[in-house]
């Protein structure tokens, strides 16, 4: 695989590890009035009984739920038997996920999927939301072997991607500017613009974040780095992580066509 750009040198994400900013993602993804962070309840419980009952066959197995959040995905297949081993670094998404697990069968760690003891074995690994996206192309590759290697035999592996159109899109879309009493990236009121890039020789759109306090004139400018993949590269990425039949489904609930499902296998 070819040496990840410089565009993804330093802090190439939004910072969902700073505990002020966390506090304030988990209000997003615990939100029903969009998808921003997280799916809205509806859509969460059809994903979930199609995992349950597609890939895990209708009964209790050991799953890893790779970028967990708060553990929306985790709890509702704890209540359906499955013992669930959950990693997000946003720490105030894991404190929420650990404090409403009513089972007792999730256990959530925090940590970075970079460098994350996985555990297992798992019958199925699962990254979803367009995760997968967000990570340099040698990290994607890294990742995706390591969750290999926590499969047993026969495990399952579930990602769901950002289409290539869903990303370009994003790169393309017009620049935004807002004066807000507060938001995601500040409690407090201040100027927020957001300038959007698509890079078509890295197949990369970026976002650049800035920030500006109403009170104190300090700028802050932060970034979100997102690659393209194509069919062909995500199925020869999956090969190169070791799975077999990596195959895009068109059974998945979804109600969002800038993302897609795709499973492997690990033989």
């Amino acid at each position: 695989m070819a040496r990840d750009s410089e565009l993804w040198q330093g802090a190439y994400k939004i910072p969902w590890d700073d505990p002020d900013f966390s506090a304030r993602m988990l209000a997003e993804h615990l939100s029903q009035e969009h998808d921003l962070a997280s799916r809205r309840t509806e859509w969460i419980e059809r994903q979930v009984a199609w995992l349950h009952e597609t890939m895990l066959a209708g009964r209790g197995s050991r799953v890893l739920d790779l970028g967990c959040g708060p553990g929306l995905y985790s709890h509702r297949l704890a209540t359906l038997g499955h013992r669930v081993h959950g990693i997000d670094f946003g720490p105030a998404s894991i404190a929420y996920a650990r404090a409403h697990d009513d089972t007792g069968r999730c256990d959530f760690t925090l940590a970075d999927l970079r460098t994350a003891d996985f555990g297992g074995p798992y019958e199925a690994a699962m990254l979803l939301y367009g995760e997968l996206n967000v990570f340099p192309p040698s990290d994607a590759l890294a990742i995706l072997r390591r969750a290999r290697a926590s499969l047993a035999p026969g495990g399952r592996l579930v990602i769901e991607p950002q289409t290539y159109a869903g990303v370009l899109a994003a790169g393309q879309a017009p620049s935004a500017q807002e004066h807000l009493a507060s938001g995601l990236f500040s409690d407090r009121p201040h100027e927020f613009r957001a300038e959007n890039r698509w890079l078509p020789e890295d197949q990369v759109a970026v976002t650049t974040f800035t920030i500006t306090d109403t009170a104190s004139g300090t700028v802050r400018t932060c970034r979100s780095t997102t690659r393209a993949w194509t069919d062909d590269e995500l199925r020869a990425l999956l090969v190169d992580a070791g799975f077999t039949d990596p195959m895009r489904r068109d059974d998945w609930p979804v109600d969002n066509p800038g993302l897609m499902l795709w499973t492997a296998v690990r033989h």
